[in-house]
């Protein structure tokens, strides 16, 4: 039997949790067409209307947080309910590798989080970046 996960990638998972105190996760149903594919570690906003989530940034509902790994799903379509954590920490791939934990955790278009200049509110890294995904822990502050 192969290992599912191998040297440095045995770390973790996109969308694992890592246990912390406060913690808090939602279950919203994805009511628009993804832009992207919606999988764990992917960025999710705030409808509008704020009664469900997207992957269009919102800035009038806003950012609300990161899929958690839930099963054996490999990826959320229109209508499905998905888990997202709002507080807590969460491991998730970013574009390129974090060294500096102060660096400002932003989105892109395609849901994956990167180091930018424009940063999406109530993130920050919380530890630097690991195996072939650059998996990375990110710190959620909840609203």
């Amino acid at each position: 039997m192969t290992p599912l996960l191998k040297g440095d990638d045995a770390i973790a998972l996109p969308g694992m949790r890592v246990k912390s105190a406060p913690e808090e996760v939602l279950s919203l149903p994805l009511l628009v067409d993804p832009d992207y594919e919606v999988k764990d570690g992917s960025v999710i906003y705030l409808t509008a209307d704020k009664q469900g989530a997207t992957t269009v940034q919102n800035t009038a509902a806003g950012f609300v947080g990161i899929v958690v790994k839930h099963g054996v799903i490999d990826s959320y379509k229109k209508g499905d309910v998905v888990p997202v954590m709002v507080k807590g920490k969460i491991w998730a791939p970013v574009t390129t590798a974090i060294t500096d934990l102060a660096t400002v955790v932003g989105a892109n278009e395609t849901g994956q989080l990167a180091a930018t200049t424009t940063a999406v509110e109530g993130l920050r890294f919380a530890g630097p970046s690991v195996g072939s995904q650059n998996l990375t822990k990110i710190e959620l502050l909840g609203a």
